[in-house]
């Protein structure tokens, strides 16, 4: 399944296949079409004001994660069993965690899609895979990728397991009971949960300018794609066309701070060579003190938020919280890092909403996490499917923008506009009349 760049590249028409594409064509693969994504893989929730928002099968009005939020709608929907995505932050895991399907990014580099994917940052970009199962995730990755590392077939009694508890802090209290069950689960299948507080990783991670690595690889790696690529469009036509406010205000500081000279050659080369090998070397001594090779956290602190609310604050324990903060908890970290990491669901949360719990390994150990995601899966009670009636079948999802106002700072005030997006549908559902009811620019009446 192959995914749509960009709604302000409408019209281009690749040349050739990606390399992923060839090789699942040559594994006698089929090709189904593409699907729906965030414009230019910038945002968290797929709500796309040109092609319409991508509804959660497991309730409608609710978003899928992003920003590959379009593979995993129709993988969750059995609409086919696995599809490509992408993962620069976490693009590929929150929607597996937000529609129920298991979400995997590999090591970088072990997936060839030269030419194949709009580029962001060749720091941190990767093609990814997600999937029904662990075990489909399995098949297709030995199909994808260049790097077969030992998968070794193991038994969770006695694995150590890496538990960073300040990465459990903070979940949403619809989330505590399903994730309580997975733990448990897995310790009573004889899986030792290791506690230590990664913090200081976190703190130096932060130190990380991931906008600068952006600034400087995104103009940079968007020029060379369409150039390469050959098509008649420069990157600032590119970026004027871009429809969603988010990734169209990221886009526009981007290319004006390049015009601008910002940042230099060693403001991007002292994080490439020096703070990055860095957080390399710290993330290794913490799995070498404690003597693990994975450690486990929540994908995401909270489940999918309603369309309507999610962007770019959405509600999270009774506050309204931004939106990157909220969903880019655990799954930021990782990509810099090169490491390879997994989402695998367990089950709904109090409000019926899928979640998932995250798997990460050392670099280059993609055999060592997807033989124990393959175990961790047998433990773990069975996903339940969404509804087999979409109560949004007869109908087409459309947003529309508006402004919002609220600073994010106190409780939103009578006036205050929280939500970028409304939710319509045309055409004749179920779903129509109840949201077009319950449709509210304000977040604070549901205060």
């Amino acid at each position: 399944m192959r995914r749509n760049a960009c709604s302000s590249s409408c019209g281009m028409r690749p040349t050739n296949s990606s390399p992923i594409v060839t090789r699942l064509l040559e594994a006698h693969g089929v090709v189904l079409g593409k699907t729906h994504m965030e414009e230019l893989a910038e945002g968290l929730t797929t709500i796309n004001p040109v092609y319409g928002p991508v509804l959660n099968p497991y309730n409608n009005v609710f978003d899928v994660g992003g920003s590959s939020g379009g593979t995993g709608g129709v993988v969750s929907a059995r609409g086919a069993p696995g599809g490509f995505c992408s993962d620069t932050a976490g693009s590929c895991r929150i929607p597996g965690a937000h529609t129920g399907t298991v979400g995997f990014r590999p090591s970088l580099g072990c997936y060839n899609a030269a030419g194949g994917i709009v580029p962001q940052t060749t720091s941190r970009d990767t093609v990814g895979v997600i999937a029904r199962t662990v075990r489909d995730v399995i098949l297709f990755d030995s199909i994808f990728s260049d790097c077969h590392y030992p998968r070794p077939d193991l038994v969770l009694k006695g694995t150590r397991l890496g538990y960073p508890v300040n990465y459990w802090k903070g979940l949403d209290t619809r989330t505590v009971q399903t994730f309580q069950a997975a733990l448990e689960a897995l310790v009573v299948a004889g899986v030792e949960l290791v506690e230590f507080d990664m913090g200081l990783l976190t703190a130096e991670g932060a130190e990380i300018e991931a906008e600068l690595l952006l600034a400087y690889e995104m103009p940079r790696e968007v020029s060379r794609y369409l150039a390469t690529h050959r098509y008649n469009i420069s990157m600032m036509h590119l970026v004027d066309q871009i429809a969603s406010p988010y990734p169209k205000a990221l886009m526009e500081q981007r290319t004006s701070l390049n015009l601008d000279a910002w940042p230099t050659p060693s403001d991007y080369y002292y994080n490439i060579r020096e703070v990055i090998p860095k957080l390399k070397e710290l993330h290794d001594r913490f799995l070498s003190a404690y003597n693990v090779h994975l450690t486990v956290t929540p994908t995401t602190h909270l489940p999918a938020g309603p369309i309507n609310q999610v962007q770019p604050w959405v509600m999270y324990n009774g506050k309204l919280v931004d939106t990157f903060d909220a969903y880019g908890q655990t799954v930021f970290l990782g990509p810099p890092l090169g490491i390879p990491a997994i989402s695998i669901p367990i089950g709904l949360s109090t409000d019926g909403l899928p979640l998932g719990i995250h798997f990460q390994a050392r670099p280059e150990e993609d055999g060592l996490l997807l033989g124990f995601s393959a175990a961790v899966e047998k433990v773990l009670p069975p996903m339940p499917a969404p509804p087999s009636t979409p109560a949004c079948r007869g109908c087409t999802p459309k947003v529309k923008l508006q402004a919002a106002n609220y600073s994010g700072v106190g409780q939103p005030g009578r006036d205050d506009v929280t939500s970028l997006f409304t939710l319509h549908f045309e055409g004749q559902c179920a779903l129509k009349d109840g949201v077009e009811f319950a449709d509210s620019s304000n977040v604070h009446t549901e205060l």
